[in-house]
């Protein structure tokens, strides 16, 4: 799919990867819808762009969890601009904690409350975004471009209990998409960035982990989130690429 003019939602675009995405995006033509909860993000975002770009641009504070949110921004987006072509599932909660620890000699769990939030944002808002576009595309007989973000983290990863098994859920999702919206002319795939350079791991890893974790990758530092950005394009622009996660990670799991 050639991006100039293509209509575009991106969920979670106000954050590191979302806004350079939607950047890039811009400057290859697309016309983008931006999805996130963060307005402080969103308005940072708005005052960043040039001109010419807020005229191919559109603003939502959504909540991707909260269904009636969701279904109203995405039929706002569709009435302005009559069709959707693309979706770009971005939009992710890390919450980086074990699943049992102990702080200062006493025992904790993880929370009912963080698994519930993880799941609700990283799992359940994909299937909410996802399944009202491709109704969109279906009525239109769009021949449309879905991708999940997922992450290296699908394969496990201490501490990250649930961001984990979301993340090798949203895998499994893209598999299951790809086989049964392929016949609609409607291609699914995904992009699994490693540790990249944006406030996220910064917040929710502690220094030393994180160093570890860019000494174990070849290209000994972080991801930029504009070369997880041209990951994405090269998705969009390469019709042969169906149903496979693009492991974008310097070569952490080599």
């Amino acid at each position: 799919m050639k991006l100039d003019n293509k209509n575009i939602i991106i969920t979670g675009g106000a954050g590191g990867i979302g806004s350079s995405t939607v950047r890039t995006l811009l400057n290859s033509g697309a016309n983008v819808g931006v999805f996130d909860r963060d307005k402080k993000g969103l308005d940072l975002l708005k005052k960043s762009l040039t001109d010419s770009h807020k005229k191919k641009i559109y603003f939502y504070n959504v909540n991707i969890n909260k269904f009636d949110e969701v279904k109203k921004a995405i039929n706002n987006f569709f009435e302005k601009r009559k069709t959707i072509d693309g979706l770009i599932n971005n939009a992710a909660v890390l919450i980086d904690k074990p699943l049992i620890g102990f702080n200062k000699g006493k025992l904790y769990k993880y929370s009912l409350q963080d698994w519930k939030e993880t799941l609700s944002s990283n799992l359940d808002g994909y299937f909410y975004v996802t399944r009202e576009v491709v109704e969109k595309m279906t009525k239109n007989f769009t021949k449309g471009v879905i991708i999940n973000v997922s992450s290296i983290s699908s394969a496990g990863n201490k501490g990250q209990t649930a961001y984990s098994a979301t993340k090798s859920a949203i895998n499994a999702l893209t598999v299951t998409w790809a086989q049964e919206l392929s016949f609609l002319g409607i291609r699914v795939a995904g992009i699994a960035p490693g540790i990249t350079d944006t406030k996220m791991p910064k917040s929710s890893l502690n220094k030393n982990l994180l160093k570890t974790m860019i000494n174990k990758t070849p290209a000994r530092r972080m991801g930029t989130t504009k070369e997880i950005a041209h990951g994405i394009i090269f998705i969009f622009e390469n019709n042969f690429f169906y149903g496979r996660t693009l492991e974008l990670d310097g070569g952490l799991r080599m």
